[in-house]
Protein backbone atom coordinates (compact mmCIF):
# COMPACT_ATOMS: atom_id res chain seq x y z
CA UNK A 1 0.00 0.00 0.00
CA UNK A 2 1.54 2.82 -0.91
CA UNK A 3 0.05 7.08 0.59
CA UNK A 4 0.29 11.36 1.35
CA UNK A 5 2.89 14.25 3.18
CA UNK A 6 0.00 16.69 4.79
CA UNK A 7 2.78 19.92 6.46
CA UNK A 8 7.22 20.67 7.89
CA UNK A 9 8.01 22.13 6.96
CA UNK A 10 6.55 18.97 6.06
CA UNK A 11 3.84 15.96 6.38
CA UNK A 12 0.36 11.92 2.33
CA UNK A 13 1.59 10.57 -0.54
CA UNK A 14 1.56 12.13 -4.00
CA UNK A 15 3.62 15.24 -5.16
CA UNK A 16 1.30 18.26 -6.24
CA UNK A 17 -2.07 17.71 -4.97
CA UNK A 18 -3.75 16.09 -2.03
CA UNK A 19 -6.10 13.52 -2.85
CA UNK A 20 -5.68 9.62 -2.95
CA UNK A 21 -5.71 7.96 -5.87
CA UNK A 22 -8.79 5.34 -6.45
CA UNK A 23 -8.05 2.47 -3.77
CA UNK A 24 -7.03 -0.22 -6.12
CA UNK A 25 -4.96 -3.48 -5.04
CA UNK A 26 -2.92 -2.17 -8.00
CA UNK A 27 -2.81 0.87 -7.54
CA UNK A 28 -1.69 3.81 -10.09
CA UNK A 29 1.36 4.03 -11.42
CA UNK A 30 3.05 3.15 -8.36
CA UNK A 31 6.39 1.37 -8.48
CA UNK A 32 7.84 -1.22 -7.06
CA UNK A 33 9.48 0.55 -3.91
CA UNK A 34 10.99 -2.47 -2.17
CA UNK A 35 13.80 -1.70 0.52
CA UNK A 36 16.01 -3.67 -2.10
CA UNK A 37 14.53 -1.85 -5.00
CA UNK A 38 16.80 0.39 -7.45
CA UNK A 39 16.71 4.14 -6.10
CA UNK A 40 16.44 2.86 -1.72
CA UNK A 41 18.22 5.18 0.44
CA UNK A 42 19.51 4.90 4.04
CA UNK A 43 18.82 7.59 5.94
CA UNK A 44 22.13 6.92 7.17
CA UNK A 45 24.10 7.12 4.09
CA UNK A 46 24.15 11.03 3.77
CA UNK A 47 27.68 12.05 2.62
CA UNK A 48 29.85 13.33 5.29
CA UNK A 49 29.36 17.12 5.13
CA UNK A 50 33.00 17.69 4.60
CA UNK A 51 33.33 20.98 4.51
CA UNK A 52 37.02 22.83 4.65
CA UNK A 53 35.19 25.52 6.68
CA UNK A 54 36.34 25.09 9.78
CA UNK A 55 34.23 27.29 12.02
CA UNK A 56 31.75 25.50 15.00
CA UNK A 57 28.12 26.72 15.79
CA UNK A 58 27.09 26.24 19.48
CA UNK A 59 22.99 25.58 19.66
CA UNK A 60 21.09 25.56 22.84
CA UNK A 61 17.82 24.01 22.95
CA UNK A 62 15.23 24.06 26.06
CA UNK A 63 11.52 23.15 26.41
CA UNK A 64 8.80 25.50 27.47
CA UNK A 65 10.09 24.69 31.08
CA UNK A 66 13.57 23.28 31.87
CA UNK A 67 14.05 19.68 30.95
CA UNK A 68 14.51 17.19 34.32
CA UNK A 69 17.46 15.19 34.08
CA UNK A 70 15.86 12.15 32.14
CA UNK A 71 14.05 14.04 29.76
CA UNK A 72 17.44 16.06 29.11
CA UNK A 73 19.21 12.30 29.01
CA UNK A 74 16.69 11.03 26.51
CA UNK A 75 16.52 14.02 24.45
CA UNK A 76 20.02 14.36 24.05
CA UNK A 77 20.45 10.25 23.37
CA UNK A 78 18.19 10.81 20.60
CA UNK A 79 19.73 14.01 18.69
CA UNK A 80 22.72 12.21 18.97
CA UNK A 81 21.29 9.24 17.21
CA UNK A 82 19.98 11.22 14.71
CA UNK A 83 23.07 13.01 13.84
CA UNK A 84 24.30 9.67 13.66
CA UNK A 85 21.91 8.69 11.31
CA UNK A 86 22.47 11.70 9.14
CA UNK A 87 26.05 10.91 8.98
CA UNK A 88 27.00 14.26 10.23
CA UNK A 89 30.48 14.52 11.12
CA UNK A 90 32.22 15.84 15.14
CA UNK A 91 28.60 16.66 16.58
CA UNK A 92 29.21 16.93 20.18
CA UNK A 93 25.67 16.73 22.16
CA UNK A 94 25.43 17.72 26.10
CA UNK A 95 23.21 17.90 28.40
CA UNK A 96 22.86 21.06 30.10
CA UNK A 97 20.83 23.31 32.51
CA UNK A 98 18.11 22.01 31.53
CA UNK A 99 18.46 21.77 28.49
CA UNK A 100 20.80 20.27 25.62
CA UNK A 101 23.45 21.81 23.34
CA UNK A 102 24.89 20.77 20.19
CA UNK A 103 28.16 21.44 18.69
CA UNK A 104 28.85 21.15 15.21
CA UNK A 105 30.20 22.78 11.67
CA UNK A 106 28.72 25.94 10.78
CA UNK A 107 28.38 24.70 7.48
CA UNK A 108 25.75 21.69 8.87
CA UNK A 109 23.57 24.48 11.17
CA UNK A 110 20.35 23.93 9.48
CA UNK A 111 20.71 20.38 10.05
CA UNK A 112 21.68 20.74 13.34
CA UNK A 113 18.89 22.63 14.49
CA UNK A 114 16.75 20.26 12.57
CA UNK A 115 18.13 17.05 14.96
CA UNK A 116 15.48 18.88 17.83
CA UNK A 117 12.24 18.45 15.39
CA UNK A 118 9.83 17.25 18.18
CA UNK A 119 8.64 14.41 15.04
CA UNK A 120 5.45 14.21 16.93
CA UNK A 121 3.25 12.55 14.08
CA UNK A 122 -0.56 11.77 13.95
CA UNK A 123 -3.27 10.76 11.04
CA UNK A 124 -6.23 12.28 11.51
CA UNK A 125 -9.47 13.06 9.74
CA UNK A 126 -10.32 16.01 8.42
CA UNK A 127 -13.73 17.54 9.63
CA UNK A 128 -13.37 20.82 7.35
CA UNK A 129 -11.15 23.11 5.17
CA UNK A 130 -10.48 26.28 4.26
CA UNK A 131 -8.55 27.86 2.00
CA UNK A 132 -6.62 31.32 2.11
CA UNK A 133 -5.33 31.17 -1.20
CA UNK A 134 -1.80 32.86 0.15
CA UNK A 135 1.61 31.49 -0.33
CA UNK A 136 2.37 28.34 1.61
CA UNK A 137 2.59 27.83 5.56
CA UNK A 138 6.28 27.29 6.75
CA UNK A 139 6.24 23.61 7.53
CA UNK A 140 7.70 22.78 11.98
CA UNK A 141 10.14 20.84 11.07
CA UNK A 142 13.71 22.05 9.76
CA UNK A 143 13.46 21.73 6.18
CA UNK A 144 10.92 20.89 3.96
CA UNK A 145 8.91 18.04 3.56
CA UNK A 146 5.66 20.08 3.35
CA UNK A 147 4.51 17.55 0.60
CA UNK A 148 1.82 15.17 -0.49
CA UNK A 149 1.43 11.71 1.06
CA UNK A 150 -0.25 9.14 -0.92
CA UNK A 151 -0.37 5.02 -1.77
CA UNK A 152 -1.60 3.18 -3.76
CA UNK A 153 -5.19 4.09 -3.54
CA UNK A 154 -4.25 7.35 -2.47
CA UNK A 155 -4.36 10.16 -5.07
CA UNK A 156 -3.06 14.42 -4.42
CA UNK A 157 -6.53 16.68 -4.17
CA UNK A 158 -6.52 18.26 -7.45
CA UNK A 159 -5.55 21.67 -7.66
CA UNK A 160 -9.23 24.12 -7.14
CA UNK A 161 -11.16 21.27 -5.48
CA UNK A 162 -13.76 22.85 -3.76
CA UNK A 163 -13.42 22.72 0.53
CA UNK A 164 -15.62 23.16 3.05
CA UNK A 165 -15.61 27.07 4.65
CA UNK A 166 -18.08 26.89 7.24
CA UNK A 167 -16.62 25.05 9.74
CA UNK A 168 -17.49 21.91 11.33
CA UNK A 169 -20.99 22.03 12.14
CA UNK A 170 -21.81 21.63 16.33
CA UNK A 171 -24.48 19.35 17.01
CA UNK A 172 -27.28 20.56 19.17
CA UNK A 173 -26.59 21.52 22.96
CA UNK A 174 -22.84 20.08 22.08
CA UNK A 175 -20.57 22.57 23.83
CA UNK A 176 -17.55 21.17 22.72
CA UNK A 177 -18.13 21.25 18.82
CA UNK A 178 -19.17 24.74 19.30
CA UNK A 179 -15.95 25.59 20.75
CA UNK A 180 -14.17 23.71 18.21
CA UNK A 181 -16.36 25.71 15.76
CA UNK A 182 -15.12 28.73 17.01
CA UNK A 183 -11.43 28.38 16.70
CA UNK A 184 -11.48 26.80 13.36
CA UNK A 185 -13.23 30.38 12.72
CA UNK A 186 -11.05 32.30 14.88
CA UNK A 187 -8.17 30.54 13.62
CA UNK A 188 -6.03 32.49 10.89
CA UNK A 189 -3.56 30.75 8.65
CA UNK A 190 -2.74 33.60 6.01
CA UNK A 191 0.00 35.22 7.66
CA UNK A 192 3.73 34.69 6.41
CA UNK A 193 4.57 33.34 10.06
CA UNK A 194 2.39 30.51 10.79
CA UNK A 195 0.45 31.22 13.79
CA UNK A 196 1.54 29.47 17.57
CA UNK A 197 0.63 25.92 17.45
CA UNK A 198 -2.38 25.12 19.75
CA UNK A 199 -1.31 23.61 23.05
CA UNK A 200 -0.47 19.81 22.69
CA UNK A 201 -3.47 17.86 22.50
CA UNK A 202 -4.04 14.52 23.27
CA UNK A 203 -5.22 12.28 20.91
CA UNK A 204 -8.45 11.82 21.70
CA UNK A 205 -9.23 15.64 21.47
CA UNK A 206 -10.56 17.53 18.22
CA UNK A 207 -7.85 20.22 17.06
CA UNK A 208 -7.70 23.04 14.91
CA UNK A 209 -4.39 23.06 12.62
CA UNK A 210 -2.79 25.52 9.96
CA UNK A 211 -1.25 23.48 6.23
CA UNK A 212 -1.40 23.65 2.89
CA UNK A 213 -4.21 22.32 1.03
CA UNK A 214 -1.92 20.09 -0.98
CA UNK A 215 -3.47 21.48 -4.27
CA UNK A 216 -1.44 22.56 -7.17
CA UNK A 217 -1.41 26.17 -5.88
CA UNK A 218 0.16 24.88 -2.68
CA UNK A 219 -2.27 27.76 -0.76
CA UNK A 220 -2.62 27.98 2.76
CA UNK A 221 -5.17 26.07 4.39
CA UNK A 222 -6.88 26.02 7.95
CA UNK A 223 -8.30 22.47 9.26
CA UNK A 224 -10.36 21.27 11.76
CA UNK A 225 -9.87 17.83 12.58
CA UNK A 226 -11.09 14.89 14.79
CA UNK A 227 -9.07 12.76 17.03
CA UNK A 228 -5.99 10.97 16.23
CA UNK A 229 -6.77 7.58 14.09
CA UNK A 230 -3.03 6.24 13.69
CA UNK A 231 -0.46 7.82 16.12
CA UNK A 232 3.13 7.97 15.01
CA UNK A 233 4.54 5.37 17.60
CA UNK A 234 3.25 2.95 14.69
CA UNK A 235 5.54 4.03 12.61
CA UNK A 236 8.04 1.00 12.53
CA UNK A 237 10.39 2.74 9.75
CA UNK A 238 11.22 5.69 7.37
CA UNK A 239 13.55 5.65 4.87
CA UNK A 240 14.14 8.32 2.37
CA UNK A 241 13.99 6.76 -1.23
CA UNK A 242 14.81 8.25 -4.34
CA UNK A 243 12.20 7.35 -7.27
CA UNK A 244 13.76 6.69 -10.29
CA UNK A 245 10.22 7.28 -11.98
CA UNK A 246 10.57 10.87 -11.94
CA UNK A 247 8.72 11.52 -8.72
CA UNK A 248 12.05 12.39 -6.64
CA UNK A 249 13.03 12.07 -3.49
CA UNK A 250 10.25 10.50 -1.27
CA UNK A 251 9.86 9.43 2.73
CA UNK A 252 8.92 5.83 3.28
CA UNK A 253 7.24 4.70 6.18
CA UNK A 254 5.98 1.13 6.87
CA UNK A 255 3.84 0.87 10.28
CA UNK A 256 3.56 -1.81 12.79
CA UNK A 257 0.91 -4.13 12.71
CA UNK A 258 -1.44 -2.15 14.83
CA UNK A 259 -0.55 0.63 12.62
CA UNK A 260 -1.58 -1.28 9.40
CA UNK A 261 -4.48 -2.19 11.24
CA UNK A 262 -5.22 1.16 12.36
CA UNK A 263 -4.43 3.01 8.90
CA UNK A 264 -6.38 0.53 7.36
CA UNK A 265 -9.77 1.17 9.32
CA UNK A 266 -9.12 4.44 8.87
CA UNK A 267 -9.27 4.84 4.74
CA UNK A 268 -12.14 2.50 5.09
CA UNK A 269 -14.33 5.53 6.99
CA UNK A 270 -12.66 7.81 5.05
CA UNK A 271 -13.58 6.71 1.31
CA UNK A 272 -17.38 6.93 1.61
CA UNK A 273 -17.32 10.17 2.84
CA UNK A 274 -17.79 13.41 0.75
CA UNK A 275 -14.95 16.42 0.89
CA UNK A 276 -13.92 17.36 2.92
CA UNK A 277 -14.70 14.20 5.49
CA UNK A 278 -13.13 12.24 2.96
CA UNK A 279 -9.39 13.58 3.46
CA UNK A 280 -6.86 12.49 5.84
CA UNK A 281 -4.74 14.89 7.53
CA UNK A 282 -0.79 14.16 7.97
CA UNK A 283 -0.50 16.22 11.48
CA UNK A 284 3.59 16.74 12.07
CA UNK A 285 4.59 18.96 15.13
CA UNK A 286 1.20 20.59 14.94
CA UNK A 287 1.04 21.49 11.73
CA UNK A 288 -0.63 19.64 8.39
CA UNK A 289 1.94 18.83 5.71
CA UNK A 290 -1.07 16.62 3.60
CA UNK A 291 -3.93 15.87 3.42
CA UNK A 292 -4.99 13.79 0.68
CA UNK A 293 -8.35 12.67 -0.05
CA UNK A 294 -9.16 8.70 0.61
CA UNK A 295 -10.88 6.76 -2.28
CA UNK A 296 -11.01 3.22 -1.06
CA UNK A 297 -9.76 1.48 2.41
CA UNK A 298 -6.23 0.52 1.84
CA UNK A 299 -4.11 -1.88 3.18
CA UNK A 300 -0.19 -3.16 3.23
CA UNK A 301 1.00 -1.04 6.01
CA UNK A 302 3.29 1.21 4.15
CA UNK A 303 3.03 4.78 2.93
CA UNK A 304 4.86 7.28 0.35
CA UNK A 305 5.18 10.98 1.33
CA UNK A 306 5.71 13.00 -1.72
CA UNK A 307 6.69 16.97 -1.37
CA UNK A 308 9.73 19.71 -2.61
CA UNK A 309 12.26 17.44 -0.89
CA UNK A 310 16.21 17.34 -1.77
CA UNK A 311 17.82 14.24 -0.54
CA UNK A 312 18.65 15.97 2.45
CA UNK A 313 15.30 17.39 3.74
CA UNK A 314 13.96 13.73 2.92
CA UNK A 315 16.66 12.21 4.94
CA UNK A 316 16.18 14.26 7.73
CA UNK A 317 12.21 13.71 7.44
CA UNK A 318 13.10 10.23 7.42
CA UNK A 319 15.28 10.08 10.57
CA UNK A 320 13.29 12.38 12.55
CA UNK A 321 10.03 10.56 12.07
CA UNK A 322 12.29 7.01 12.38
CA UNK A 323 13.88 7.92 15.33
CA UNK A 324 10.55 8.56 17.12
CA UNK A 325 9.27 12.05 19.03
CA UNK A 326 11.49 13.57 21.52
CA UNK A 327 10.49 12.93 24.76
CA UNK A 328 9.31 16.71 25.18
CA UNK A 329 9.28 19.14 22.41
CA UNK A 330 11.79 21.98 22.07
CA UNK A 331 13.88 24.72 20.44
CA UNK A 332 16.36 26.57 19.65
CA UNK A 333 17.28 29.42 22.44
CA UNK A 334 20.49 30.50 21.01
CA UNK A 335 22.99 29.94 18.96
CA UNK A 336 26.70 30.95 19.20
CA UNK A 337 29.12 30.94 16.20
CA UNK A 338 32.80 29.99 16.86
CA UNK A 339 35.68 31.77 15.49
CA UNK A 340 37.63 29.34 12.81
CA UNK A 341 39.52 26.78 14.80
Amino acid sequence: MRLPRAPHRALLLCVAAATLAACSASGSGSADRSPGAPGAVRSGSASPSGAADSRRSVLTFAGVTPLGAEAARRTADRMRARAEALGLEDVHVEEREGGVTVMGRTADEKRLTGLGASGRLGFRPVLAEETSGATPVPSPSADPARGRAVTEGLRPRAAGSASASAGPAPAEGDAADAALRARFVALDCSARERPAAEPEAAARDSVVACGTDGGGSASRAKFALGPTAVEGTHVSSARAVHDEQGAGWLVRLAFDSVGARQFSALTATLCVNTSPQNQMAIVLDGAVISAPSVAQRLDGGTADIFGSFTRESAEQLAVTLGSGALPEPVSVTGVTRLPHA
